[in-house]
């Protein structure tokens, strides 16, 4: 692992104006050419660090659709935790909400500087926005269910640890993932948001998220491409509860055998997790067809069929 203001001072003594940083990544190399413009070149603010650093675009976009690029270039001291464009999978759409992404962001950014070795286990540390961050310490650093793969890159307004997941609750995450937005929407108008923002019992919720393809097809009756409000049936705040399991199941959590587990709409869903998951195997036959989206509180799951209790 290459430390970002070392790579630098190492660099300066040479006299090039003309930076190649390494970033090295778990199973990720990614190449940057950097000039500074000078002989003795300092490290760039958090702002770019992010722009300069192509394993972290997708960060970069998001901070640019929030308008927040003069934040984090002039301000500060930060410590930011920053995901790794791979680790964002499915791709968000930043443009989708600018006000959620600007959320999402500043949920990723904290006043002050913090190195890694001042972390400690069961820490909580108060993002820009949203829910605390919670740290832990053993074999790795933590930042609630992600994992920090590169600390300490120092720049010249704080300091920027690499996480290998996308730090956002479950509505924000659906909110901004591109096949996931009639879910989102669903949830907010059947005022679910709470709910489904909420910690869970076990480590965070497990949520089917239906994909706006297989919402469509269940419930545009006019097949004109799109939902409209008189085609949202009434007891749709049931429907979505049904969806959500009071754990957090990764897809390799699940037996190869049908498996009753309760759902907060009170109605026992059937898992079965075989070669694909399948949920209710003998009644919709919903596939896992994008499994374990990590989320602060849990994991989402995107299914290619709506489950009716």
């Amino acid at each position: 692992m290459i430390n970002l203001a070392t790579s630098l001072r190492r660099w300066g003594r040479l006299g090039l104006g003309l930076l190649a940083l390494t970033l090295v990544t778990a199973g990720c190399d990614a190449f940057v050419d950097q000039d500074l413009g000078d002989s003795t070149p300092q490290s760039p603010t958090v702002a770019g660090y992010v722009q300069e650093v192509p394993a972290l675009s997708s960060l970069e976009g998001a901070v640019v659709e929030a308008g927040l690029v003069e934040t984090l270039d002039t301000g500060g001291p930060f410590t930011v935790f920053a995901p790794l464009n791979d680790s964002i999978s499915p791709a968000i759409d930043p443009s989708l909400n600018r006000q959620v992404v600007g959320k999402v962001v500043r949920h990723h950014v904290v006043n002050g500087e913090v190195t890694s070795d001042q972390l400690s286990d069961g820490q909580t540390v108060s993002p820009l926005a949203g829910d605390d961050l919670t740290i832990g310490v053993g074999e790795n650093v933590t930042v609630n269910r992600a994992t920090v793969t590169n600390p300490d890159a120092n720049a010249q307004n704080g300091v920027v640890h690499v996480v290998d997941e996308l730090l956002a609750d479950a509505v924000d995450r659906a909110t901004l993932t591109p096949r996931f937005t009639l879910f989102a929407r669903l949830v907010k108008e059947a005022d679910l948001a709470g709910a489904l923002r909420g910690p869970g019992a076990n480590d965070g919720r497990t949520i089917f998220a239906p994909t706006n393809e297989a919402l469509l097809s269940l419930l545009d009756s006019n097949n004109n491409g799109s939902l409209e409000n008189s085609e949202i049936p009434s007891g749709a705040d049931g429907i979505l509860r049904y969806h959500v399991h009071d754990n957090a199941l990764t897809a390799s959590d699940f037996p190869a055998a049908d498996t009753t587990i309760s759902s907060l709409q009170g109605t026992d869903l059937v898992i079965n997790g075989g070669d694909d998951v399948t949920v209710n195997p003998s009644n919709e036959g919903a596939g896992v067809t994008i499994p374990n989206v990590e989320v602060d509180n849990g994991v989402i799951h995107g299914i290619d069929a709506v489950l009716t209790p």
